[in-house]
């Protein structure tokens, strides 16, 4: 049997029923005014209409509601950017406060290298290999810690395009603020002491300024707050970026209650990476 004919008469149907329901005409440019061709179709039994914008028109349409959208995404991004700069914690001095507007200078342009380089690979899942960040000052203040981590913050917020998630990407806290928040949930207020903890654990990137700034009369406490967060954020591999006027061997004496306790400091050396990054100098706050 010789299916060559049957072939022709089955593709010859096929182009007779594609001209029956394809339709050329002749329709002026709702925009433009200009006349060019239009394909009106017909599908079971449907007439779709045909487009009113010439194929120019529709293109600079196409581009324009994409734009709009982009504009429209990047609005809405902006927004929450600045909603999470307002619920992060950072102080209003700086919350506008860029790598770009650091005074850099010999003796903390390391520390502001390794900073940005650390707001600029900071991912955007739990990685065990990603280090914490330290940075000190022995004895000495106004030498721009505070702008510097303030400068992460701001940074990592930017880039940031995690809008699923209902909280900023990184909260910041000084240290002794952070003590006055846990003391106020003793008296049984709306928040409670595992609430904090549970906020400063699972934040993707914990800012804790002034460490040791404190005095605080019960070293138990201390010890207490500081093995709770850094055990939990080793536990769950989230790191945590600090600053502090104490140098290494005080910083473990503090964190661990002034009770040769190192648990804690432990725990923060692996995740540092054993790297402590040191800005000395003279307050710029009092050059200016």
């Amino acid at each position: 049997m010789d299916n060559s004919n049957e072939n022709k008469k089955s593709s010859d149907s096929q182009e007779l029923k594609l001209n029956d329901d394809v339709q050329v005409v002749i329709k002026q440019c709702a925009n433009c005014g200009v006349d060019f061709e239009a394909r009106v179709m017909r599908v079971l039994g449907h007439v779709i209409a045909p487009n009113r914008l010439c194929q120019k028109c529709g293109e600079e349409q196409r581009i324009k509601r994409e734009n709009e959208e982009k504009a429209d995404k990047l609005r809405k991004l902006e927004i929450l950017h600045y909603e999470w700069r307002i619920g992060s914690g950072i102080p209003l001095r700086f919350r506008n406060e860029k790598f770009e507007t650091y005074k850099i200078n010999n003796t903390n342009k390391k520390a502001f290298n390794m900073c940005k380089e650390y707001a600029d690979n900071f991912p955007k899942q739990p990685n065990k290999d990603y280090k914490s960040l330290g940075i000190f000052s022995k004895g000495v203040w106004g030498v721009g810690k505070t702008h510097l981590v303030c400068a992460i913050a701001n940074s990592i917020i930017e880039k940031w395009s995690g809008t699923s998630r209902d909280y900023p990407p990184i909260y910041y806290v000084t240290e002794p603020s952070l003590f006055t928040r846990i003391r106020s949930t003793f008296n049984h207020g709306d928040e409670t002491e595992a609430h904090v903890y549970k906020q400063l654990s699972n934040v993707p990137l914990l800012i804790v300024d002034d460490v040791g700034k404190e005095d605080v009369s019960d070293p138990r406490f201390v010890q207490r707050v500081w093995f709770t967060i850094i055990n939990e954020r080793y536990d769950n591999l989230k790191p945590v970026v600090f600053t502090a006027n104490l140098d290494p061997d005080e910083l473990a004496n503090h964190l661990g209650g002034s009770r040769n306790n190192e648990a804690s400091f432990d725990r923060l050396y692996e995740m540092l990476g054993g790297v402590f990054y040191e800005i000395q100098g003279k307050s710029y706050r009092r050059e200016k």
